[in-house]
């Protein structure tokens, strides 16, 4: 070993000793006999060993300072340094070297007061040969230990770096579930400091339904070392909220240096919130989709049929309507670039007509013979466009899903509007259901048009129910509207 001016100890055993090679040991004692015997027979009972002796303990210091030293010998009755101070003085700058105090000078308050300053061991010399063979085989176990202690310490700090500057969270837990180990990550990711979680089971941090799976996956793991389970959980922080982590484990109870099942954890909370939110944006592409599906298949048509009709007859009043259809159009693929389906919020309101809005939605419907009565007419505020929407739905509803001719009566209420007609109406146990999404008796439809109606009332503020009409017949009603006042000329 060499000592470094900044007090660090530098060990080159490493190179030289992992396999079991040489071992160099230093013997001092007063006695120059001893000296010699002790040399000669450790020699001889262990190949690779290389002596060194001293018989002045302060010399020895220098020497430990000047070459790679293995392990050291001590007498313990010496002049200059007994073999304590001998021990202290070496213990200022080599922690952990193997010293084995080798003296014919035995007593418990030596013993005591030897493993207090840190010795490796303790041997009384005794009188024949077989004493150097213990005393050899207590050198060997000594540096072998030492060696895997150094060993250990290297590999932990190695550790220590990587899980330093890691983001995610490394645990070592017992075959309970219990941490031996937690990274510094933790505090950042689960709001623990380290030693809040050393010795608590995992377990208990999770909501039943999440801990039951955990368990299933840590236990099959255990059992099968080759098993290295994936699991989603929620983790309770302290402050009684949930954090939503991954956790990659692997069983590594075999392996000496981590002895336990080792977890690899990261918070996907923000993954989880994005995945929500592209579904969320899914859906919403989906469901426009649907609703330019639905709501241009009226307008196209009628566009369509009236220009044959003007191209037929060129009579001035197919293309009129064939305008006012491509109109519409244009009308719902401006609306389609600035609001989702999902969307419920109405800003762009102005002052609209009842009689005007449904009067121009007429035009774009194919009508079927059916006949429209306005009973009366309001003004209130509304979005015309999504407003055209409501009325070209209910209106369509009407006619595809009755026989002969309807009658479709829109009017007023105290509270809003109502659109009726005298078709064949809607069993009233499913007068809630019309709204969702999909809902429809028929399987040539799309289902979509009541739950879009129910979006853009919602969105103004309003309400809509369904009852039964005079006639038997659907009335729909929306409530909450505020009619501006009638002005008298």
């Amino acid at each position: 070993m060499t000592m470094h001016t900044n007090g660090e100890v530098k060990s080159n055993v490493f190179s030289r000793h992992n396999d079991g090679s040489d071992m160099t040991v230093l013997v001092v004692d007063d006695d120059p006999d001893i000296l010699d015997l002790t040399s000669t027979f450790l020699e001889r009972e262990k190949d690779g060993f290389s002596v060194i002796t001293h018989a002045d303990p302060t010399d020895a210091i220098e020497q430990v300072d000047q070459v790679d030293v293995d392990a050291i010998v001590s007498d313990y009755d010496m002049p200059s340094l007994n073999g304590l101070e001998f021990l202290e003085a070496i213990r200022e700058d080599y922690k952990n070297i193997p010293f084995i105090l080798f003296t014919g000078k035995g007593s418990e308050d030596i013993a005591s007061e030897a493993i207090s300053k840190g010795v490796t061991d303790y041997l009384e010399k005794q009188t024949g040969p077989e004493q150097y063979a213990l005393l050899a085989n207590r050198i060997s176990n000594a540096v072998e230990q030492y060696h895997a202690s150094e060993t250990l310490k290297r590999s932990q700090q190695k550790f220590s770096k990587v899980v330093r500057n890691s983001t995610d969270v490394l645990g070592i837990v017992d075959k309970k579930g219990e941490f031996k180990y937690i990274s510094p990550a933790c505090e950042n990711t689960l709001g623990y400091k380290q030693e809040e979680l050393i010795g608590e089971c995992a377990f208990d941090y999770m909501p039943p339904d999440d801990r039951q799976e955990a368990m299933n996956e840590f236990f099959a793991a255990i059992e099968n070392p080759d098993r290295g389970p994936t699991v989603e959980f929620r983790f309770e922080d302290p402050d009684g909220g949930w954090t939503i982590v991954e956790a990659r484990g692997e069983n590594l109870f075999d392996d000496e240096f981590i002895n336990g099942f080792v977890v690899n954890a990261r918070d996907i909370g923000e993954l989880k919130q994005r995945e929500r939110e592209l579904e969320q944006q899914n859906e919403q592409l989906q469901n426009m989709r649907k609703m330019l599906s639905h709501d241009l298949r009226s307008p196209v048509s009628v566009a369509s049929e009236s220009l044959f009709l003007y191209r037929d007859t060129e009579n001035e009043k197919w293309l009129e309507k064939t305008e006012t259809a491509v109109q519409r159009m244009d009308e719902i693929l401006d609306k389609v670039a600035t609001l989702s389906i999902d969307d419920t919020s109405i800003t762009d309101t102005e002052t609209v007509e009842l009689r005007d809005i449904v009067s121009s939605v007429w035009d774009t419907i194919q009508t079927k013979g059916a006949q429209l009565h306005i009973q009366d007419s309001k003004k209130f505020e509304a979005d015309p466009s999504r407003l055209k929407q409501i009325f070209e739905n209910l209106i369509r509803n009407a006619i595809e899903h009755s026989t002969g001719e309807v009658i479709i009566k829109v009017g007023t209420t105290n509270e809003g509007i109502y659109v009726e007609d005298t078709g064949p109406g809607i069993a009233e146990d499913e007068h809630d259901d019309v709204f969702d999404s999909g809902y429809t008796t028929d399987p040539a439809n799309t289902g979509f048009g009541l739950s879009i109606v129910k979006e853009i009332v919602v969105g103004h503020g309003w309400e809509i129910s369904l009852i039964e009409g005079e006639n038997g017949g659907a009335r729909f009603e929306i409530d909450n509207i505020v009619f501006q006042p009638a002005v008298y000329n």
